[in-house]
């Protein structure tokens, strides 16, 4: 940010014409504002909140030795050619303004977005006229040694300890790791590509080059497996015992409305924004808005609590480019968003109870766990519910890392736990997340009537049960990697059953075999291909089909099928019904999608 001081006797200002997309209403009169610091301002690219209030807090100086309390914010974009868009410059000045009048600054602000006839008579002083530059670094820096973070470990035993003096026991290295990265600021292993990354691609998961860095793209296999994900998040969020209403609605919230607003300035600096027809709107960071937006509408009646609303919700995170990862960190991301609401706070743990265990469950469901940090915005929550969180330490049955946010701090959630898992390259990734949040009701306007018809508002539930789909993914390919035998568990298979005729012969028995597979709910496929068998059995490995059934003579005479086993790579008789059953069985009660290629291999392009 730059800004251009002047100590002034006056200025007078008219607004002649608009310019820009993103214009604040004005009248086209003339005003002057007499003895007062002018600050001609110029904010610039990567500028934040932070540098706002530096700069009124550097202001503050000035206007105590110039003896003046009266100050106009002019927006100035001449001061340099590194300019933020319209819609944030816009967010800035206006953070500059509250905050001075917050500090007791007799503060005023021109429109923005329109050219301005003005005259000024600047003091003859030396100190009438100053050049100020200001940093989001330096800002930062500032903002970073006041409010510093706490970190305690409550062992399994019920007591805390500090991370420097916590003796980390026998079967808790992944737990050292995450210590070691978020309380004792150590840094990652690193320099080369994850494993995982050549495996995703694989299955056509990667970055699309023709849109802003940090979007993904799905080929047709990949996008049979998201979209599968999709509808598991989805049953399982239904799966957790209360009614859950399923919502959609649109991803860009007006900027201009105060909970929209307010709720973005709490979520911090990775916002997405759109401006259009002189108006700001940010891409929503999770399903927050719409379902918010939705339910406030509602008549909700305390019988009517506990529920819960979901959507697999486009989100967009600007993300810093240098930190962007395929699958697991990216700009927009997809978010299997539940929101429980609940009549009080203890009705809210008791949930939050729940979906702990829910999510535990889910990530031991594909062979994995999980270490968790603990965020709290008050020490007091800690020391107040302390047999909560012995409670939420025995299901995990380990002990947990504990993080307390600077005191005030204004966040919307009192407890926000991130349940990481340590991925074969030994890094904590953070997957699933649940928070209590006990501020955006009231911000939203969502009520409740409760016994006596009196209106309350209910405390939310945010949580993501499995992670963000691409963290799913993620998750996945990293387990499978730790595997003997890498695979994707069967339920996700693009291909679950590839049938392999050991010669042109057999190619129509092949076909055949295949369609009464296909006919019970199976994902099946024949490479027809002018292949030899070894080739063909080579490549359904490399692409971790589940089982390979070959058929040739002595399969069509037993009417046994040769089935090779990716479990285990051996190779089993069975009968085409037996095959089917274990498929089926193994499935249980996750969702199906039919193949989404033609099942003959030599008719589908390469991928």
């Amino acid at each position: 940010m730059r800004i251009l001081q002047l100590h002034s006797d006056f200025i007078e200002y008219k607004p002649i014409q608009e310019e820009g997309r993103v214009v604040e209403e004005a009248e086209k009169k003339w005003q002057r504002f007499e003895e007062l610091l002018v600050l001609f301002t110029c904010v610039e690219a990567g500028d934040d909140e932070t540098v706002a209030r530096k700069a009124i807090e550097e202001t503050q100086h000035a206007l105590k030795r110039l003896k003046v309390n009266k100050i106009l914010i002019y927006p100035y974009a001449h001061l340099s050619s590194n300019l933020a868009r319209p819609s944030d410059a816009l967010r800035i000045l206006k953070e500059m303004e509250n905050y001075a009048k917050e500090v007791g600054v007799e503060t005023y602000r021109t429109p923005f977005g329109w050219n301005k006839q003005f005259s000024v008579a600047i003091k003859g002083h030396p100190l009438a006229e100053a050049l100020r530059i200001i940093t989001p670094t330096e800002a930062k820096v500032e903002k970073i040694a006041v409010a510093k973070k706490e970190y305690l470990i409550l062992a399994k035993d019920g007591k805390t300890y500090s991370p420097e003096d916590y003796r980390f026991r026998e079967g808790e290295e992944s737990f050292r790791l995450l210590v070691e990265k978020e309380a004792l600021g150590k840094e990652l292993k690193g320099g080369r590509e994850p494993e995982y990354i050549r495996h995703m691609k694989k299955f056509g998961i990667d970055w699309e080059t023709m849109s802003d860095v940090g979007h993904m793209r799905y080929g047709p296999q990949a996008s049979l497996i998201f979209d599968l994900i999709a509808d598991y998040s989805g049953q399982v969020a239904s799966s957790i015992g209360i009614p859950v209403y399923s919502l959609k609605g649109t991803n860009m919230f007006n900027l201009d409305l105060p909970p929209v607003r307010e709720h973005a300035e709490l979520f911090g600096e990775r916002l997405y924004q759109v401006d259009v027809e002189k108006k700001s709107f940010v891409m929503r960071y999770a399903a927050c808005h719409q379902q918010f937006a939705i339910i406030k509408d509602w008549q909700i009646s305390y019988r009517h609590l506990p529920f819960g609303a979901f959507e697999v919700a486009d989100s967009y995170r600007l993300e810093q480019s240098g930190e962007l990862l395929l699958g697991f960190r990216v700009r927009r991301l997809n978010m299997p968003d539940l929101h429980v609401f609940c009549k009080d706070l203890d009705e809210a743990k008791e949930w939050f109870t729940r979906v702990h265990k829910k999510i535990y469950e889910e990530i031991k469901a594909l062979g994995g766990d999980y270490v968790s940090l603990y965020n709290l915005t008050s020490k007091e929550f800690f020391d107040e519910n302390k047999d909560f969180f012995r409670q939420l330490v025995k299901l995990e049955k380990k002990p947990i890392l504990l993080c307390f946010y600077p005191p005030g701090i204004n966040y919307y959630w009192i407890l926000n736990i991130e349940y990481h898992i340590i991925d074969k390259m030994g890094r904590p990734r953070e997957i699933a997340t649940v928070q209590i949040d006990v501020g955006n009701a009231q911000r939203f306007g969502i009520k409740f009537a409760d016994k006596e018809g009196k209106e309350n508002y209910p405390v939310i539930l945010h949580t993501a049960i499995i992670g963000t789909i691409e963290r799913y993914l993620f998750t996945l390919f990293d387990l499978a990697l730790k595997m003997k035998h890498p695979m994707l568990p069967l339920w996700l298979s693009p291909t679950q059953v590839r049938v392999i005729p050991v010669s042109d012969k057999f190619e129509q028995d092949a076909e055949k075999i295949a369609d009464k597979i296909e006919k019970n709910g199976v994902r099946v496929d024949v490479d027809d291909r002018p292949l030899t068998m070894q080739k063909k059995i080579r490549e359904a490995e490399t692409e971790w089909i589940n089982f390979v059934v070959v058929i040739g003579q002595k399969e069509i005479d037993s009417g046994l099928l040769a089935v090779r086993d990716r479990r285990t790579e051996g190779i089993r008789q069975l009968k085409l019904e037996e095959l089917v059953k274990e498929i089926r069985q193994n499935m249980a009660d996750k969702p199906f999608r039919r193949s989404v290629v033609p099942k003959l291999l030599s008719e589908r392009p390469q991928f």
